[in-house]
């Protein structure tokens, strides 16, 4: 009765494990994540005509990344993209590519198998100052491996005006999740930890006391 009893409470404690770790992954609500009245940001303080210029950009942006067309890709890229010291972060660590043709091929990988990403661009901050702006904003990806698993995204930036256009110079795109749930999930199985080598050290003890007991009478005969 013992052992089954150690056995429920295992079950039950790896049960709260995965509960902790998946509860960071629940699915976003696509309805609410771009609706302008659950907007996080401000507006900023883009003048009305910088900030509508680089809505249009954004909208762009949007569209391309619906559309997912290898075809388009060079096109998207010359409209939207600087040539000069252009760098995306993508949302896992090692995605850091510098330089304009890095950049291209991480949205044609983005295009071919991440999955289809929605922006709120109306509702975004978006900031400046002369030349340079600065901007952010939120969204959700829709992974193509299943369609069950959405995500929320952050998609922040800085864009520079070249001639008449806005065209990105920085982006960063970054899972916009709770990991708290993660350290709540080490320290249990810390704590997990900890009680298992203590009762085994408990074990040990007491079966060396044991053979101890058992063996004594022995000797003295």
């Amino acid at each position: 009765m013992k052992e089954i009893s150690q056995n429920i409470f295992r079950i039950a404690l790896l049960f709260i494990v995965l509960f902790l770790v998946t509860r960071q992954f629940k699915k976003a609500d696509e309805n609410s994540v771009v609706h302008p009245k659950s907007a996080v940001y401000s507006k900023g303080d883009a003048p009305y005509s910088v900030r509508n210029e680089i809505i249009v950009q954004l909208k762009r942006f949007q569209a391309g990344y619906t559309s997912r067309d290898p075809s388009l890709l060079d096109s998207f890229m010359e409209s939207l993209y600087s040539r000069e010291n252009v760098l995306i972060i993508g949302t896992m660590p090692r995605e850091i590519y510098s330089g304009y043709e890095n950049a291209a091929r991480l949205v044609g990988t983005d295009w071919e198998s991440w999955g289809d990403c929605v922006f709120d661009c109306d509702s975004a901050f978006i900031s400046s100052d002369g030349n340079t702006a600065w901007f952010a904003t939120r969204g959700f990806v829709r992974f193509d491996m299943s369609g069950l698993l959405v995500l929320p995204l952050r998609l922040t930036g800085v864009m520079v005006r070249e001639g008449q256009d806005w065209k990105f110079r920085q982006q960063q795109f970054q899972f916009d999740i709770d990991f708290s749930f993660n350290l709540l999930a080490i320290l249990v199985i810390s704590a997990w930890i900890v009680i298992s080598i203590v009762l085994v050290i408990i074990r040990i003890i007491k079966k060396a006391r044991a053979d101890s007991q058992a063996y004594s009478p022995a000797e003295i005969n």
